[in-house]
């Protein structure tokens, strides 16, 4: 059975990197720590502008595709974890 993509999650998981490394696991938790948080978008950031209306996104600056780079906040990537069923640890926070 296919399961439908979730937009959001997709692109929330690709912000962090989260789509090319897999977290870890400790003690029979999953951990995952972001080698980055950002994500550039073309002309259509719907999406980001609901993440960000939401509160799980900060907008950046804008870019030379007419988008603008958007990042998670920490309110974000708990919303994500939860999703996911995964901590995802913050720039500054310790293991």
């Amino acid at each position: 059975m296919h399961t439908k993509r979730n937009p959001y999650i997709d692109r929330a998981k690709h912000c962090i990197g989260l789509d090319r490394k897999k977290p870890y696991i400790r003690h029979g938790k999953k951990f995952y720590r972001p080698y980055r948080n950002y994500f550039a978008t073309g002309r259509d950031y719907e999406v980001w502008e609901v993440m960000e209306s939401a509160g799980h996104a900060k907008r950046g600056e804008q870019n030379q595709h007419g988008g603008y780079t958007f990042h998670l906040t920490r309110a974000g990537l708990d919303w994500l974890g939860k999703q996911l069923g995964i901590h995802i640890y913050d720039e500054g926070e310790d293991t």
